[in-house]
C-alpha cells in the first residue's frame, strides 16, 4: 500500500517553495512517497531537470501520479482523438519516469443531475472515449482510475467501469457527501474496482433554515470526521482486488480554527494507527 498527499499544499508546509522538488521533499520530511503531478508540467522540464527529477524519484523511493484530464462529452471526434493522442504519448514517455503506480482521470463539469446530457447519454458516451487511455495505461502498467468528483455516484462508476475495459476507481471518500451518498456504502460498492484513493473526511450537518436547503460539509482531521474512514479503510482492504497496491492520497482540510500543521500531524497518526497491508 503506497499513502501519499494529495493536497491542498498549504504555505506553512512549503515555506515558500512551491515548485514540484519543494513538494517532493516535503513528502520525504514526513514519510510519505506520492504526489499528484501534470503532465504539462513534466512536460515543461529541461531534459536535465527531468533527469535530476528521475533520480530524487528513485533515491527516496517516490511515485508520481499523472493525471489526464480533457472534455470527454463535449469535444467532437477529431479533437477527443488528438487530446487523447497526446495524452497516451505524454503517459507513455514519462510513466517510467514518474514511476507511476496509476493514472487519474475525471469527467469534469458534468454530472448525474444534468437534463442534456442525460446521465444515459453520458454513460454511453463515455466509454468509447475513455477506453483507449484505459488500455495504453494497462498495457504501460499504470492502470486508469476515473475519480468520483461530487459528479457521480459510485454505483454510477461501478457501471461505467464494467462498460470500459480496464477502468478502475480512483475513489474520493469525502465526495461521497457532495453528491448525497451515505459514504460508507459507495465506500463498499466502488471498493471491488477501487485501485486508489483520495482518503478524506469531513464533518458534515443538515442546515434546513434557509432556502435552498443544503447539507454543508467541512473540514476534518482525518479518522475525526463523519465519513468513517477506519470502517471505510477495512472495506478496501476486505475488497479491493489488490489492496497492497492501493495508491492512498489523503487530502486534507483543517476544520476551523485548527491550522495545517495541527491537522496533519493527527492525520498522520491516525493514518499510522491504521493496520499495515503487505503483498
Amino acid at each position: 500500500m503506497l499513502w501519499g498527499y494529495a493536497g491542498p499544499w498549504f504555505g506553512e508546509f512549503l515555506q515558500g517553495d512551491d515548485s514540484l522538488m519543494g513538494r517532493l521533499k516535503w513528502l520525504v520530511a514526513n514519510g510519505l512517497q506520492a504526489a499528484h503531478v501534470g503532465l504539462n508540467e513534466i512536460e515543461r522540464l529541461t531534459d536535465d531537470e527531468r533527469a535530476a527529477l528521475g533520480e530524487y524519484l528513485a533515491e527516496h523511493d517516490l511515485h508520481l501520479v499523472p493525471g489526464v484530464h480533457f472534455d470527454f462529452l463535449d469535444a467532437d471526434h477529431d479533437a477527443i482523438m488528438r487530446q487523447t493522442d497526446a495524452a497516451i504519448r505524454a503517459i507513455g514517455e514519462y510513466h517510467e519516469l514518474l514511476r507511476a503506480p496509476i493514472v487519474t482521470t475525471l469527467v469534469g463539469k458534468y454530472h448525474r443531475f444534468m437534463r442534456e446530457p442525460s446521465l444515459q447519454e453520458q454513460m454511453d458516451r463515455l466509454p468509447s472515449v475513455i477506453a483507449p487511455i484505459a488500455y495504453a495505461c494497462h498495457e504501460f502498467g499504470c492502470p486508469l482510475g476515473i475519480e468520483n468528483h461530487g459528479d457521480y455516484y459510485a454505483t454510477d462508476l461501478v457501471e461505467l467501469c464494467r462498460r470500459t475495459p480496464f477502468l478502475g476507481v480512483f475513489l474520493d471518500t469525502g465526495n461521497t457527501y457532495l453528491i448525497g451518498e451515505q459514504s460508507l456504502p459507495a465506500i463498499r460498492a466502488a471498493a471491488p474496482l477501487t485501485i486508489g484513493t483520495h482518503f478524506k473526511d469531513h464533518h458534515v450537518w443538515p442546515e434546513k433554515q434557509t432556502y435552498p436547503l443544503r447539507f454543508e460539509i467541512g473540514g476534518a482531521v482525518l479518522g475525526e470526521g463523519d465519513v468513517g474512514l477506519r470502517e471505510a479503510y477495512d472495506i478496501l482492504v476486505e475488497n479491493a482486488p489488490n489492496p497492497a497496491a492501493l495508491v492512498m492520497m489523503i487530502e486534507m482540510v483543517p476544520p476551523r480554527p485548527m491550522g495545517p500543521e495541527e491537522c496533519l500531524a493527527k492525520t498522520l497518526a491516525f493514518v499510522r494507527s491504521l493496520p499495515e497491508v503487505t503483498p
